[in-house]
Parts: C-alpha cells; sequence; structure tokens
C-alpha cells in the first residue's frame, strides 16, 4: 500500500510543473491528483496505524496556516479568504504527505527526477502554443503552457535548472538519467526564452553556476565532453531563439532594474506598504491584497504578500519556516548543501516577483529540503516495504550507473 501511495506521489510531483494545462471540475490536474494520494494517505495511516513523526517545520507549518485562517474572520471579504484557507489546507496536507513518504535518500532523488521531468511536459507545452501562436501576453508575445501564466512557468522551468544539474551528477544517477538531465539545460533555455520571463532567466543563472561548479566533481574528459555537447547544443538553440519577441524582453533586465519601474510593480508594492502601515500586525487578510492597491493585482512578492495579508505576525511565522528549510539545508554533506543552498535561493529570487507563497512548488521545495537534512539527521528508518521496486514507474531512470 506504501509503494502504490510513494508511486502516486510523484506522479503528483510530475504534474506540478505543468498544472495549469489542464483544468477540471475539481480544479488543476495536480489538484486532483493531491486529493486521490491524500485520500489513499490518509487510508495507509488508518490501515497502519503509523505515521512518520513531525517535526518543528511542520509545527510551524500548522501554526502558520492556523493564523491564515484565523485572518479571514477580519478579512474585507470573509468568503473570498476562506477559499484561500482551502488551498492553505491543501499545501498543508501535501507538505504532511511529503515528509511521511520521502524517508530515504532514493525517495527524495525520484521526487526531484520527477520534477524535471515534468518541466519537460511544461515546456513542450510552451513550445506547442508558440507552434500554434497561441500566446499567453501578445505584446512581446510570451508563451506558456494552456492558460499558465508565462511568470510562473518561467519560474518552474527555472527552479528545475539546479535540479538537472544536481542529478546529472549523482553518483545514483544511471547513464541514461544523467543524459535526460543535462539535456534539460538547454531545453530549459528554450522554455524560458519563450516565457520571456526576466526573473526566471536571473534564477536560472543562478541555477546554472551551481552546474558549473558541480563540474569539479568529474574527470577531466568528461568535464570538455559535457561543456562542448552543451555549447554546441547552445550554438544551435541560440538562432532559433533569438528572433523571438519573448527573447529580446529578457535583454531589457537591466533597463528595467536601473529604472526601478519592475514592469510596474514598485508602485503597486507602495500601496502594499502603505496597507501595512495601517494593518501592522495582523494584517488585512488572505487573499485580500488586491483589495488595497488600485489595479487591482496580486502582490507579485510573496514576501510583501504575506506581510500585508497576515501582518508581521504571519510574516514572522512564513520566515521561520523558510529559516529552518535553510538550517536543513545546511547540515547536508558539500554538495547536498550547495545544491539545497542553491535551490532555496532560485526559490528566493523567483517568489521575489511572484505571489508563490501557496503555491505546491514552494512546498515541494521547503519539503523536500527538510527531509533530505532529516535522512542526515535521523537513524536508518526501520525495515518497510521498499519503495524502490516502483521507483521506476514515473521516471525508471535513477539507478547505478555501473
Amino acid at each position: 500500500m506504501r509503494r502504490v501511495v510513494y508511486a502516486l506521489s510523484l506522479v503528483l510531483i510530475f504534474t506540478i510543473p505543468w498544472e495549469g494545462a489542464l483544468q477540471s471540475g475539481l480544479g488543476t490536474i495536480a489538484t486532483v491528483m493531491g486529493i486521490v494520494v491524500t485520500v489513499l494517505w490518509v487510508a495507509l495511516i488508518a490501515m497502519t496505524g503509523q505515521m512518520r513523526r513531525p517535526i518543528t517545520f511542520l509545527y510551524v507549518t500548522c501554526i502558520f496556516v492556523f493564523w491564515i485562517g484565523l485572518t479571514a474572520f477580519w478579512s474585507a471579504d470573509p468568503v473570498n479568504s476562506m477559499s484561500a484557507v482551502l488551498r492553505w489546507i491543501e499545501s498543508l496536507v501535501f507538505t504532511f504527505t511529503l515528509w511521511d513518504l520521502y524517508r530515504t535518500r532514493t525517495e527524495v532523488l525520484m521526487g526531484l527526477q520527477a520534477y524535471v521531468l515534468g518541466s519537460y511536459v511544461a515546456i513542450a507545452g510552451a513550445f506547442a502554443n508558440y507552434l500554434g501562436s497561441h500566446a499567453f501576453y501578445t505584446h512581446y508575445e510570451r508563451f506558456s503552457p494552456g492558460n499558465t501564466n508565462p511568470d510562473g512557468y518561467g519560474f518552474t522551468v527555472a527552479l528545475g535548472v539546479p535540479i538537472a544539474c544536481y542529478l546529472a551528477a549523482a553518483p545514483e544517477t544511471s547513464r541514461r538519467a544523467r543524459a535526460i538531465n543535462l539535456a534539460y539545460l538547454p531545453v530549459g533555455f528554450v522554455g524560458i526564452a519563450l516565457s520571456g520571463t526576466r526573473t526566471a532567466s536571473v534564477a536560472a543563472a543562478v541555477g546554472l553556476l551551481f552546474g558549473l561548479a558541480l563540474l569539479t566533481r568529474l574527470k577531466l574528459s568528461t568535464r570538455v565532453a559535457v561543456v562542448a555537447l552543451l555549447a554546441s547544443t547552445m550554438l544551435v538553440v541560440l538562432p532559433i531563439v533569438q528572433p523571438l519577441k519573448s527573447f529580446q524582453r529578457l535583454g531589457t533586465t537591466g533597463t528595467d532594474l536601473s529604472q526601478g519601474n519592475l514592469n510596474g510593480r514598485t508602485a503597486q508594492w507602495a500601496q502594499g506598504f502603505v496597507a501595512l502601515s495601517d494593518h501592522p500586525f495582523f494584517g488585512v487578510g488572505t487573499d485580500q491584497y488586491r483589495s488595497v492597491n488600485t489595479l487591482d493585482k496580486v502582490a507579485h512578492n510573496s514576501y510583501l504578500s504575506v506581510m500585508v495579508e497576515l501582518g508581521l505576525v504571519g510574516f514572522a511565522m512564513f520566515a521561520s519556516i523558510l529559516w529552518i528549510a535553510f538550517r536543513y539545508a545546511l547540515i547536508q554533506p558539500k554538495w547536498d548543501r550547495r545544491f539545497w543552498v542553491t535551490l532555496l535561493t532560485v526559490w528566493a529570487i523567483g517568489a521575489s516577483t511572484l505571489s508563490y507563497e501557496h503555491r505546491k512548488t514552494t512546498w515541494l521545495v521547503l519539503t523536500l529540503c527538510v527531509a533530505a537534512g532529516s535522512i542526515v539527521r535521523e537513524p536508518a528508518p526501520p525495515a518497510r516495504e521498499e519503495p524502490d521496486t516502483v521507483a521506476s514507474v514515473p521516471v525508471g531512470v535513477l539507478g547505478r550507473s555501473g
């Protein structure tokens, strides 16, 4: 039973990068998969009477979500805020599920691999919209899978860059998996170019720096081969993406930063800080940032969004969660530590221009980081059904390269 739930959780992670591409009456495909996994996970706990012991990270997250629920009582739109509370509860259950199921290094690596493969699907969806001339934003002809916002899609692809680099260098990775993960770098470059997301390009560059550092772990001949292969691939890809208006938009990053405009974000951030000064401790209520700015937009900044909606009390809890995850990154072995710190940095960059605090992507990164750190701190788990026998079901790419 545990093996089945674990395998389905990998499918859930696989759907997260492209969840907005398919919608149903119950929500996105990731939401539907989340419901399936949650029901089976609860059934598993009921049948076995066992659940992995929660840690401080989970307790603080529970308190944080409880506080979010309280803010609905002083919200200007309680009905809308309660809908947001339900989304937060969904993320909380998702966090507990990951914590309980991902207990070994192999399980964590498989989860990361599922995310990379899901990002491939997201990029394919954006490319299909490009071929069909179905731009999400017509001004710069920015593309994304389905009706997903290009900013969120680009961020999703950027997160996959350090993950792919890490998996490509992991000793457990097979040759086929290594090729799949290395190929993600040029494919991801195309994906970000299609999105025209400037923050994603900066975040991906940080992830790529980690990948370059990883080359020092390889033999000289392997290093040369990898660099030559990627360089030749980029020489082929670059002429293809250069004419894209979305790609040309990436070149305006420096200008936007120097002008201090950030595509109009700074103006609405200023309005957010005014609202924060009016409601400093308790906030205006979850999912109410739109009500405090004249543009009727979300914050496009996870940190400010939490501060304005949940007050300094809520922000202190959120910051504590991030700090705990960062501490778990630091206790890991050298290259694992560098990977998780890089991944958290990439997330932090993306979160500075996106309201991503409640998204599954955020809690996937944070929870897997904590789970990986806990593997280092905790003794080996007691004997149980090994998930390795189904680890190949969704991805089939990890294993000793022999």
